[in-house]
């Protein structure tokens, strides 16, 4: 799934400590970046940026209930 790119960050990374499993942010590079550490919500603010990194990259969920959680912030 994609990220929208007019998100407010912060209230987007509020809404992932919700998710009762792991969400990631993936690079097309394959790097991933998992966005329940607060080392990689640093990361991810600074790739939230730039906006085309931003649209580059995915979301992956592991459990589909966290999807629902964040289905504001996610394309369709």
């Amino acid at each position: 799934m994609r990220i929208r790119t007019d998100i407010n960050v912060m209230d987007f990374l509020r809404q992932v400590q919700k998710c009762h499993s792991e969400v990631l942010f993936e690079t097309p590079e394959g790097d991933s970046i998992a966005l329940r550490s607060t080392l990689s919500q640093y990361i991810f603010c600074t790739i939230a940026r730039n906006i085309p990194l931003l649209e580059s990259g995915s979301i992956r969920f592991f459990d589909r209930a966290d999807e629902e959680i964040l289905k504001d912030y996610l394309c369709d």
